[in-house]
């Protein structure tokens, strides 16, 4: 039996309704693994196997000659991220879950040194 145009619209809004529910963080770890997935197969068809997700991101950020750091991080060397910058979105280190059960990759968010200017001595 196949659906009617009415059940059609009914699915697709609730579909659309769960995909707005979706957390921020979700919708960057979706939109991570996507990039990553994209680069990783370009790496591949150019002969590149040997080289990590996080390598390819600062590729494609082009980022490759620039130094990196947490709003935090750069917070303790003195500088302050500039108003309007966003940050740069990055796999961390594995990590267990709190019970234990599983493990994965958090996302991090970093700043280059570009992003952000130091207090004037």
């Amino acid at each position: 039996m196949s659906r009617t145009v009415y059940q059609e619209a009914i699915a697709s809004r609730e579909a659309t309704r769960q995909q707005v529910e979706l957390t921020k963080m979700q919708q960057y770890r979706i939109q991570l693994k996507s990039i990553t997935n994209n680069l990783k197969c370009l790496a591949l068809a150019a002969g590149r196997t040997k080289i990590s997700s996080n390598q390819l991101l600062r590729e494609c950020y082009q980022l490759t000659n620039t130094e990196l750091d947490t709003f935090d991080g750069w917070a303790a060397k003195g500088a302050k991220v500039r108003k309007g910058q966003h940050a740069y979105l990055f796999w961390g280190k594995r990590t267990q879950s709190e019970t234990g059960a599983y493990c994965y990759y958090p996302i991090s968010f970093l700043f280059s040194r570009e992003q952000v200017q130091f207090a004037q001595a």
